[in-house]
């Protein structure tokens, strides 16, 4: 699972970094096969390890803030001190937070996350004027973007990340049949977006509704575990050689973006399972896997400096610097938080669940 997560993380940052010039699976269905993995994750620890929703709630939250707030700080410092940034200027903050009720409520957003992905539907003029655009608006010179305000721009997926961790404890108690038919309205929600005036990329990635079906199929992937383990384990071996090759070559097949999203999202679901049955205990590609996340947030800073200053091998540059500051927040931020989100656990955890904690960090 690890390397899996781990190519998914670099899928993005090459979408982000063109100067790379190389070519996988798109960054933005990367992030939506994230979801389908974060449901796998959640329903299988709140199948075993969380039987205290408060305990699931705060032990996430330790999770996605700390670091979020570490890198808060790092891109404010890129910002403002170095006047480097791959999506924003101290201009569009200036602008952004020149009046009170603006100040506060980008200030909300940047720290609390929550709602960001509502900001790709409004340009912010330089007028300080916010108005919606239902067209899925993207930076002029004339007018911004109100996700250009968001120092951690990327993070508007962990609005939607913590939107599923609220509902989680309730939907991992639904019978299959129930998750089955949320799923179907999800996508039917999401499908009506094409009669609807408005911008459907927009409308298929940028609301919880259209993309609660990602994390359900992770979760119905997690309820396939007893038949993955029942199956020879080189099927979790072919599985996993499968969906990196899919995610590799998929440029190559040159398939419309929604045929792309409806080949990569069921057969990420269906080959998950067996993909964690054969890698669950292997150190190693737990460790790679952990670094997905910090690869996630950091990568825009990095790439911003790279592309201010223009650098000599400045594509080397940026996906060092990504690594070097990745490895950094891992292992000064992400581990001593873990180390107290594991003590809160093994506190409070059932004794007869105990002896399942090794599993993986990345569960609870």
């Amino acid at each position: 699972m690890g390397t899996l997560r781990l190519l998914l993380a670099l899928a993005v940052v090459f979408t982000h970094l063109p100067i790379a010039n190389v070519r996988i699976m798109s960054g933005a269905l990367a992030v939506q096969a994230f979801f389908v993995v974060s449901g796998f994750y959640m329903s299988l620890v709140l199948d075993g390890k969380y039987r205290d929703t408060r305990l699931f709630y705060g032990n996430r939250l330790l999770r996605i803030f700390p670091p979020y707030f570490v890198m808060l700080a790092v891109a404010a410092a890129a910002l403002f001190v170095f006047n480097a940034s791959a999506t924003a200027s101290t201009s569009i903050f200036a602008t952004a937070f020149a009046q009170p009720g603006r100040a506060l409520l980008f200030g909300f957003e940047n720290l609390a996350i929550l709602g960001q992905e509502l900001l790709f539907w409004f340009r912010l003029a330089p007028d300080g004027v916010i108005s919606f655009d239902a067209s899925g608006p993207l930076p002029t010179d004339q007018a911004s973007v109100a996700w250009q305000a968001l120092l951690v721009p990327q993070a508007w997926s962990l609005s939607l990340e913590l939107m599923f961790y609220a509902l989680a404890p309730l939907l991992a108690r639904q019978r299959t049949s129930r998750l089955l038919l949320i799923a179907a309205a999800s996508i039917a929600l999401r499908e009506a977006g094409h009669w609807l005036p408005i911008s459907f990329a927009t409308w298929q990635g940028r609301l919880f509704p259209t993309v609660l079906f990602m994390f359900i199929f992770g979760m119905l992937a997690q309820r396939m575990l007893p038949l993955a383990a029942r199956l020879p384990r080189t099927v979790g071996w072919y599985a996993l050689a499968a969906m990196l090759l899919l995610i590799l070559g998929l440029p190559r097949l040159q398939l419309p973006t929604q045929a792309n999203q409806w080949l990569v999202l069921p057969c990420l679901a269906l080959a998950l399972p067996f993909v964690f049955n054969v890698t669950r205990t292997l150190a190693f590609d737990r460790l790679i896997g952990e670094l997905s996340y910090p690869i996630y947030l950091t990568h825009l800073a990095v790439i911003g400096v790279v592309l201010t200053y223009s650098p000599p091998a400045a594509v080397w540059l940026a996906l060092g610097g990504t690594l070097l500051l990745s490895l950094l927040l891992f292992y000064c931020v992400d581990r001593p938080v873990d180390r107290w989100r594991q003590a809160r656990l093994l506190v409070r955890v059932a004794p007869e669940k105990k002896e399942s904690q090794p599993i993986s960090r990345v569960l609870s």
